[in-house]
C-alpha cells in the first residue's frame, strides 16, 4: 500500500514538473513586448538604422572636407650598380695647371686622386603635402548641410515604419481576436445546422419534408463548414505575418494576450467623437511623418541646387597646397652634413581652377535642380491631398460600421426574442424545433455580421490614428 502510494506521488510530481516546463516553454506575448519584439529584430528596421549610421559618417566625411588632407610618400631603393661612380683627377694635371715659379715644376708621377667616392648603393625619397580648400563658393558647407538633411530624412524613415508596423501589429492582432470571435460563433452555429440536418433527416422519413429541404439543410452546413476552414486560415496567416514581423519564431494564437483590446475599443469610441474638421487639419499640419519626409526632400532638393550653382562657369575654387620632401642616400636627418647638401625642398602654393567653358553642362545641371525642386513641392502636394482623401475615407467608413453595429445589436435583440418565442411555442406544442434552430441560426448570423463590422471599424480608426500620429 505504502509503495503504491509512493508510486503514485512520483508520477504526479513528474506531471506537474513536465506541465510547469511545457508552460515556461510558451511564454505569453503582451502588445508592449510584441512591439519592443519588432523594434529589435524586424529586418526592415534594422537596415534602416544601419542606413542612419551610414548617413552619419557621410555627415563626418562631409565636415572633413572643410579640414586639410595631408598624404606622405616615402620610398627607398637599393642601387646593385649606382649610375655614378667613384671620381678620380690626374695630379699631374693640377700640377701642370698650377704657377710654379723659380722653384720649377715637380716632375710628374702619373698619381690619381679620388675626389669621390661615387653614389651610395641606397636612395630614399619622401614627399608629404598638404592641401586646405580656401574658397569654394559654399559647396562644402553645402554639402555638409546636405548629409545632414540626408541624415535626418533617414531618422524620419525609421520613425515612420516604426509607426507604420505599430499600427500593422494592432491591427493585425485586432484582426485575430475578432476573428476568433466569429470562430466561437460560428461553432455554436454548427451545433444548430448539424441539428437541423438530423431533424430534417427525421421529418423527411415521416414524410413532413422534402428530400430538397433535407439537401438545402446539408448545404447550410457545409457552407458553414468551408466558412470556418477559410476563417481559420485566415487566423494562421495573420499569425505568421505576425510572427515575420515580430521576428518570434512558433508564435500561436495561445501566446499573445488580447487584454489590450478593450482598451483600444474604447479608445476608438473617443477617436469617433472629435472633430473631423480639426483631425484633419491635424493631419496635414506637416507632423505627419509621410509629409515631414516629402518636405525635408524639398530641402535637399533645394540644398543640391545651391551646390550645384557652385560649380557654374567662372567660378572658381581656391585651395592652399604646401609640400615638402627629401630625397637623399641616407634616411633623413642621420645623411651627414644634411643640411649643407640642401637634399630638402619646402614649397607653398595657391591653386586656382575655374570651368571656362562646357558646352553649358553646368548650367544645365543647374536647371535639372531647380526641376527637382518643382518636382518635391508637387508630391509633397499630392501627399496632402492624399492623406486628406485618406482620412476622410477612413472616417466615413468608422462611421458606417459603428451604425451598422447597432442595427445588428437590434437585429440580435430581435432575434433573441424570437428565439424565446418559439421556444415557448415549441415546448408548449404549437411549434417545430426547426424553427426554433432557425430563430438561432438567424442570431448568430446577425453576431457574426456585427463582428465583422466591429472588425473594419477598428481597422478604419487604426488607420486614423496612424494618420494623426
Amino acid at each position: 500500500m505504502k509503495r503504491n502510494i509512493f508510486f503514485t506521488f512520483i508520477i504526479f510530481s513528474i506531471l506537474v514538473e513536465t506541465h510547469l516546463w511545457s508552460q515556461s516553454n510558451h511564454s505569453i506575448y503582451s502588445l508592449e513586448m510584441l512591439l519592443t519584439a519588432t523594434q529589435e529584430n524586424n529586418p526592415e528596421l534594422l537596415k534602416l538604422q544601419e542606413e542612419y549610421q551610414r548617413s552619419l559618417l557621410d555627415v563626418k566625411d562631409a565636415w572633413a572636407g572643410l579640414g586639410p588632407t595631408v598624404d606622405l610618400q616615402a620610398s627607398g631603393t637599393y642601387m646593385v650598380k649606382p649610375p655614378v661612380g667613384a671620381m678620380y683627377i690626374n695630379a699631374d694635371d693640377i700640377i701642370s695647371s698650377m704657377q710654379w715659379g723659380a722653384t720649377g715644376q715637380p716632375v710628374p708621377r702619373g698619381q690619381y686622386i679620388k675626389v669621390f667616392d661615387g653614389m651610395e648603393n641606397t636612395m630614399y625619397n619622401f614627399e608629404l603635402s598638404l592641401l586646405h580648400p580656401v574658397f569654394t563658393w559654399g559647396k562644402i558647407p553645402n554639402s555638409i548641410k546636405l548629409y545632414k538633411q540626408i541624415a535626418q530624412i533617414k531618422q524620419t524613415q525609421i520613425t515612420q515604419q516604426t509607426e507604420q508596423f505599430e499600427t500593422e501589429l494592432k491591427t493585425r492582432l485586432i484582426s485575430l481576436y475578432y476573428l476568433n470571435a466569429i470562430l466561437k460563433i460560428l461553432d455554436e452555429e454548427q451545433t444548430y445546422t448539424d441539428r437541423m440536418v438530423q431533424v430534417s433527416e427525421a421529418a423527411e422519413k415521416s414524410g413532413m419534408l422534402l428530400h430538397q429541404d433535407v439537401v438545402d439543410a446539408k448545404i447550410q452546413a457545409k457552407e458553414l463548414e468551408i466558412a470556418k476552414q477559410d476563417l481559420k486560415e485566415q487566423m494562421t496567416n495573420q499569425i505568421l505575418e505576425v510572427a515575420r514581423t515580430t521576428g518570434i519564431e512558433g508564435l500561436l494564437f495561445e501566446n499573445i494576450n488580447f487584454d489590450f483590446v478593450t482598451e483600444v475599443v474604447a479608445g476608438f469610441d473617443e477617436l469617433l467623437k472629435g472633430d473631423p474638421v480639426q483631425m484633419e487639419q491635424a493631419v496635414l499640419s506637416g507632423n505627419q511623418s509621410s509629409l515631414k519626409m516629402l518636405t525635408q526632400l524639398e530641402e535637399v532638393s533645394k540644398t543640391a541646387e545651391k551646390i550645384a550653382r557652385g560649380y557654374e562657369n567662372w567660378k572658381p575654387d581656391i585651395a592652399l597646397q604646401m609640400t615638402s620632401g627629401y630625397s637623399g642616400s641616407r634616411v633623413p636627418l642621420v645623411e651627414p652634413n644634411w643640411l649643407r647638401k640642401d637634399d630638402y625642398s619646402v614649397n607653398i602654393s595657391i591653386g586656382l581652377k575655374a570651368t571656362i567653358w562646357d558646352g553649358g553642362k553646368k548650367l544645365r545641371d543647374v536647371t535639372r535642380k531647380m526641376s527637382e525642386v518643382e518636382t518635391a513641392k508637387i508630391n509633397k502636394q499630392d501627399a496632402r491631398l492624399t492623406l486628406s482623401k485618406t482620412f476622410n475615407t477612413q472616417w466615413n467608413e468608422a462611421q458606417v460600421c459603428t451604425m451598422k453595429i447597432e442595427y445588428q445589436d437590434l437585429k440580435i435583440e430581435s432575434a433573441e426574442s424570437k428565439t424565446a418565442q418559439k421556444q415557448q411555442m415549441y415546448e408548449s406544442g404549437y411549434g417545430s424545433e426547426t424553427d426554433v434552430l432557425s430563430a438561432r441560426i438567424e442570431r448568430c448570423n446577425a453576431q457574426i455580421e456585427k463582428e465583422k463590422q466591429a472588425l473594419s471599424r477598428a481597422t478604419a480608426c487604426l488607420t486614423i490614428e496612424y494618420l494623426l500620429k
